[in-house]
């Protein structure tokens, strides 16, 4: 027999054959499970192929196969959810992505993916939101941490699963909107593991059944061929397995025919086909399960009843650090030395890991009662370790408390005030002194010191004021409902801080005084006092009665802000009273008082003091500057404000200067801690000036004394005074456009306007001006705007005429003062006064005729030749003079340098003549000369031509303009 298997002969007859078949095969299916395991044949049988025809052999398609490994996944994926695996889960998340990929075409015949597929990726999607929102909450109290290698896997799995089922919202949607749609499919899979659950039950028997049966499907023809373990019992299994799974209703053949392409369609069909036997079927499995599951459930309630009981009947003197705490936290009494025990041992579980904030609150709220038997000081303990605990979740630098939590604890501040007034009186009726108030709270060793309790408060107080302003620092839209929620606590902050301010002055504690009163300050500078007094009226409505006066915002707030500006000064803090007095300035500024500001800033030397400070005092300090400027405009002081304005906004860096806003410029490169630095000192943006109002009177005020400027250097190009470079760039660039169309912004509607003026046309210029925003946001109010509108329009008429006379002197012999009140829309007077005041101050060379209705002009200008000459001239001289000083340098001596430093001129004249040209003030300090300016080398005065003959030329002494002779051809 052995050599028959050996050489694969005919032995195994047919007759054994029919004996084999004829035999019985329901026990041998019975005694499967009990009879010996064949050894594998190491060679192959001659009767192998006939005895697999007993075997039945399914043949399964390989998208079958695919969707049983699918199923399977699936199920894999579940177990590692419930025990939140994240790595292993993105793994198997991304395997049935890729096979329900291969699976493309079942897919597209069915109209889309599984029902159990759209579950598990929907139910994953929950899962994963469901962990965020517990991970973002335990961050928020301070709770336990995941580990950093589960973190990034939990980050990364969710970025996954938010990707990947973007590709099936239809579907999740679907099954959001009708979930009943996929109960059917979630009967069959409860049944399926209970179905399972229950051959696990079974025995060894039914394991390897399941087993085999497993491995035959999974297998191919030749793994079963050469599996001899695999016999009648596993073949009957895997065709009812078969049988169920496709209900195809037909048998497999003995015949390979059963591979046939049409019969494997027909059962991808049937596959999805639910019959009503089915159905019932699998109703009848899940009622079964649902049954199996309330019963469980009632198993576990009274499992947990049970030990319930049991805990209620445990004897005391079990010794857990729970029972421990319970019994500390209800005992009754506590003596003052064992409460503040129990309550610094509550404070020190902040900072540990697992700190559960709800739970620290809960357990120092019992200990409120224990403290309210004790006193003030007691109670004030309690509150600060709280507060304490509030200020823990402040977060970054760049992240502000939340508002909800600042109201918490703003709420716990203001409970501490009535009890530190409670324990100041009793400290007052026990007849303690002042250093009982004002000591240094570190050398008190009571924690519960009334010292460090006041110190403690005043600490509480700046936190809250830093982190509301921190918050509206760091709020990126400030038009949204956050920003507006977050301004309007603003006002609670102002109550709180006003009630402490009381309190201090009661008590007359000067240092608290101040730190108090500059908090209050800096919170009310910048506000003008029609809006401080709607905030003190809307706040006045919330009060009691007897605080009802204390919110009265008064008359004149300027004698309010110095009462807190000297509040600061006691404190002897040189930051604090330099801070003081810039806010105190700004005040001033904003109210229209620009001398008594100016005179602040000078006075105290404030702009030097200001450079040696901190960025932030720096930057209140141009915010004080650009503020007096406004201020100087609204008042027509347009020479000041020009100078204020043009500190500011020279540089065209307005946002850096005022911390409104970051330059990404390309060659200005910050390293990252430059960056963090610029964005901590910006300023919220209800404490913003308009930059657009600040660039429009800067470009105003530059008009008005810069084109009249102009106009007199084309008649005397000796004058080389520049007060505006900004506004000569914007002309020079606005010249070189071939094609000029209407103004587009602000800066060119003023360039356009002087270009008007330029012309001596002031309607038009007036014209351009009459749009912009300046006027409604430069004052309080808008109808203020419209008079500051008015008076710059008169300004632009007189800086007109003066234009005029410049521009048109040496073509009119006489002007007509009707004439010039008829263009220029001005009172006689006014013309009057400003022409005369140009001929004393020796602008135009013309005087009045006796009626004084006329202006005489003197044409005394000289000719193009002789300006040529007077050129000539100028630069024959420098070029001498720069000859003889390299012959010095070359010989070694420098005798005309020491020459000319000993008082004698170039040729050998005293320096004290005031013939020559220019501001001649005596003792070689004028220049007395033609010389470049700046150069120390003079020439002779009256030996360079017509010296006498440009405007200008006795500017300083009180000859009359024009030639020396005075001619008035």
């Amino acid at each position: 027999m052995a050599a028959n298997k050996f050489w694969g002969g005919a032995s195994s007859s047919s007759e054994s054959d029919s004996d084999s078949s004829s035999e019985d095969e329901k026990p041998q299916v019975q005694n499967t499970s009990n009879a010996p395991r064949k050894q594998m044949a190491r060679w192959a049988e001659e009767s192998s192929s006939d005895e697999e025809v007993n075997q039945r052999r399914v043949v399964r398609s390989h998208t079958d196969k695919r969707y049983e490994q699918l199923l399977e996944r699936i199920k894999i994926l579940k177990n590692h959810m419930k025990i939140d695996d994240f790595a292993t889960i993105i793994t198997d998340y991304e395997a049935i992505i890729k096979m329900l990929d291969k699976l493309q075409n079942v897919v597209d015949q069915d109209g889309g993916p599984p029902n159990q597929f759209v579950k598990i990726i929907h139910a994953l999607e929950e899962y994963v939101e469901k962990m965020h929102t517990d991970l973002q909450e335990k961050k928020q109290t301070k709770g336990e941490k995941l580990p950093e290698n589960k973190a990034k896997a939990f980050n990364t799995l969710r970025a996954k699963v938010r990707k990947g089922n973007r590709a099936y919202q239809e579907q999740l949607q679907r099954l959001k909107d009708s979930p009943e749609e996929f109960q059917s499919d979630e009967g069959d899979n409860e049944n399926e593991d209970v179905d399972s659950s229950d051959s696990d039950d079974s025995g060894p028997a039914g394991s390897s059944s399941s087993s085999d049966s497993d491995s035959s499907s999974d297998s191919d023809s030749d793994s079963s061929d050469s599996d001899s373990d695999s016999d009648s019992g596993t073949t009957s299994d895997s065709d009812s397995s078969d049988s169920e799974s496709y209900k195809s209703g037909t048998k497999s053949d003995d015949s390979d025919n059963e591979g046939d392409d049409d019969a494997a369609r027909e059962k991808k069909m049937l596959r999805w086909l639910i019959t009503p036997e089915k159905l019932a079927d699998r109703e009848k499995k899940a009622a079964l399960a649902r049954a199996k599951e309330e019963e469980n459930k009632l198993k576990d309630q009274e499992r947990k009843d049970r030990k319930k009981e049991k805990d209620g009947d445990r004897p005391k003197k079990e010794s857990s650090k729970d029972s421990k705490k319970d019994k500390d936290q209800d005992k009754e009494e506590y003596t003052p030395e064992e409460l503040v025990k129990k309550i610094t041992e509550i404070a020190q579980q902040r900072g540990r890991r697992g700190f559960d904030r709800k739970a620290y609150m809960e357990k120092l709220q019992k200990m409120m009662a224990h403290g309210e038997k004790q006193g003030p000081l007691t109670q004030l303990y309690i509150l600060s370790t709280m507060i304490s605990a509030d200020f823990d979740n402040t977060g970054s630098a760049f992240a502000a408390m939340r508002i909800d939590m600042w109201n918490e604890a703003l709420t716990k501040v203001n409970k501490m005030l009535p009890l530190l007034k409670e324990s100041y009186k009793a400290l007052k009726a026990d007849g303690a002194d002042d250093k009982a108030f004002t000591g240094n709270p570190d050398d008190v060793d009571d924690p519960t010191s009334h010292t460090r309790m006041q110190e403690l408060y005043v600490s509480f107080v700046e936190k809250l004021d830093d982190e509301l302003y921190k918050a509206l620092q760091f709020t990126q839209d400030v038009y949204g409902d956050e920003f507006q929620e977050i301004l309007g606590n603003s006002s609670k902050n102002l109550i709180h801080l006003q009630r402490t301010l009381c309190y201090f002055e009661e008590t007359k504690q000067p240092q608290q005084l101040g730190v108090i009163a500059g908090r209050l300050l800096e919170q009310l500078y910048y506000k003008h006092d029609m809006l401080n007094r709607a905030v003190y009226e809307a706040i006045q409505y919330q009060m009691p009665q007897e605080e009802k006066p204390d919110w009265v915002w008064p008359e004149d707030s300027k004698v309010f802000m110095g009462k807190l500006c000297q509040y600061v000064w006691a404190t002897d803090t040189k930051r604090q009273q330099l801070k003081a007095c810039l806010c105190q300035a700004y005040h001033l500024a904003l109210h229209d008082c620009f001398q008594p500001a100016r005179d602040l800033l000078h006075l105290g030397n404030l702009q030097e003091q200001s450079l040696e400070q901190d960025v932030h005092i720096q930057i209140l300090y141009n915010r004080v500057i650009a503020q007096m400027g406004l201020c100087a405009l609204r008042l027509g002081k347009i020479q000041e404000a020009h100078n204020c304005l043009m500190d500011v906004c020279q540089y065209n860096k307005v946002k850096e200067l005022l911390a409104q806003g970051i330059s990404f410029a390309k060659h200005i490169e910050r390293t990252p801690d430059q960056e963090r630095a610029e964005r901590m000192r910006q300023l919220p943006y209800h404490m913003h000036i308009n930059l657009e109002v600040l660039d429009s009177a800067h470009h105003i005020c530059a008009m008005l004394l810069e084109v009249p400027n102009l106009a007199m250097q084309a008649i005397d190009p000796s004058s080389k005074r520049v007060i505006s470079r900004v506004l000569r760039r914007a002309l020079d660039i606005h010249d070189k456009q071939l094609f000029v169309g209407p103004p587009e912004n602000a800066k060119e509607a003023v360039v356009s306007a002087a270009k008007a003026l330029q012309r001596g046309d002031w309607t038009i210029a007036c014209e351009a001006l009459e749009d912009l925003k300046l006027w409604e946001h430069i004052d309080c109010s808008p109808e203020k705007g419209q008079k500051v509108k008015e008076m710059v329009k008169e300004k632009i008429k007189v800086e007109a005429l003066r234009t005029y006379l410049f521009a048109y002197a040496s073509i009119y012999d006489t002007f007509h003062l009707g004439q010039l009140v008829a263009m220029f829309d001005l009172p006689e007077k006014t013309v009057h006064s400003i022409i005369s005041k140009m001929m004393i101050k020796e602008e135009i060379t013309a005087f009045w005729d006796e009626s004084s209705k006329f202006v005489l002009m003197q044409h005394v200008e000289p000719t193009p030749l002789q300006r040529l000459a007077l050129n000539l001239a100028e630069r024959s001289s420098q070029a001498v003079e720069n000859n003889e000083r390299l012959i010095d340098q070359r010989s070694g001596g420098y005798a005309f340098k020491d020459s000319n430093q000993g008082g004698g001129g170039r040729w050998g004249w005293d320096n004290n003549a005031k013939d020559g040209k220019g501001k001649g003030k005596g003792d070689g300090k004028g220049k007395g000369g033609k010389g470049k300016k700046g150069s120390s080398i003079q020439g002779p005065p009256k030996m360079r031509g017509w010296d006498n003959a440009r405007a200008g030329a006795f500017r300083g002494g009180s000859g009359q303009r024009g030639w020396a002779t005075g001619a008035s051809k």
